[in-house]
């Protein structure tokens, strides 16, 4: 049985995932294809960004204070959506990264966390192009701690038999 302070820990970081995810789509299954040997350049939060890829300044906010980065920026390049998802799924874990989820739909979605920071990488586009767009943000610790009752005010009594 899970216990009540362990539940509120799960509930807390799936919170964290639903709110960073809620502008973002979901993708296709991706296929693994021949990586590049080009240098990427760094994005947010040294958030490696696929060569070729050209930042849209327009739809991209970015805030930098005291070393941190925080915001979306998006990019467009000529590559399959799938194959920016790979790029990322190899290379993020390889830089201290941690993919804690991923969706799979019509969109490609990735999250990433790295210390107090989360990074979300969402991926569409057809055969040809893709759009990236990479929203970064400090992830607060989850020290949720449980109601001082040991029942919850949400739950209902158990009847006895």
């Amino acid at each position: 049985m899970l216990s009540l302070a362990r539940f509120y820990g799960v509930f807390a970081r799936i919170l964290v995932i639903v709110l960073l995810l809620l502008v973002s789509g979901c993708a296709s299954s991706p296929e693994p294809e021949a990586t590049t040997s080009a240098t990427p350049v760094e994005g947010p939060a040294e958030i490696p960004i696929p060569p070729g890829f050209q930042k849209l300044d327009e739809e991209s906010v970015l805030i930098s204070f005291g070393g941190f980065q925080a915001g979306l920026v998006v990019y467009e390049g000529k590559r399959k959506p799938s194959w920016v998802a790979e790029f990322y799924r190899g290379l993020l874990p390889s830089q201290g990264w941690s993919l804690v989820a991923s969706f799979i739909s019509k969109d490609t979605i990735l999250l990433f966390t790295k210390d107090h920071q989360a990074c979300v990488i969402s991926v569409s586009g057809s055969q040809s192009s893709a759009r990236l767009e990479v929203r970064v943000g400090v992830v607060e610790p989850f020290t949720a701690t449980p109601p001082s009752s040991s029942r919850s005010p949400y739950s209902a009594p158990i009847p006895s038999r």
